[in-house]
């Protein structure tokens, strides 16, 4: 896990206090391997991704004035995670999820 310490900007409100933002980093086995009785390759690939999440809560400071919490979400562990190496004959792709709510 890498850790970024950092204000959250989300519209016009900021948050009153760093918060700690994580990410996954890594380097998982992927391998290619020539079956001579299927007459192709076999793929293995896997992933570095979050395995466990926690939702935060962080005060926020608006341009108004007005304060409200903010969730966010922040990676707990990391780990290779087995995927996919083609879809459709094209490289792997990512699916991006991003995920914010307030309480007022």
């Amino acid at each position: 896990i890498t850790k970024n310490t950092t204000y959250l900007q989300i519209e016009d409100c900021k948050s009153v206090e760093p918060v700690e933002i994580t990410a996954c980093e890594g380097a998982c086995p992927t391998s290619s391997m020539y079956s001579a009785e299927k007459k192709h390759f076999m793929h293995s690939c896997t992933c570095c991704r979050e395995l466990s999440t926690r939702e935060r809560k962080v005060e926020m400071v608006c341009s108004d004035g007005k304060t409200k919490k903010h969730s966010y979400i922040s990676i707990e562990k990391c780990g290779c995670h087995v995927t996919e190496c083609e879809k459709n004959g094209e490289l792997p792709y990512m699916l991006t999820t991003k995920r914010h709510t307030f309480e007022y």
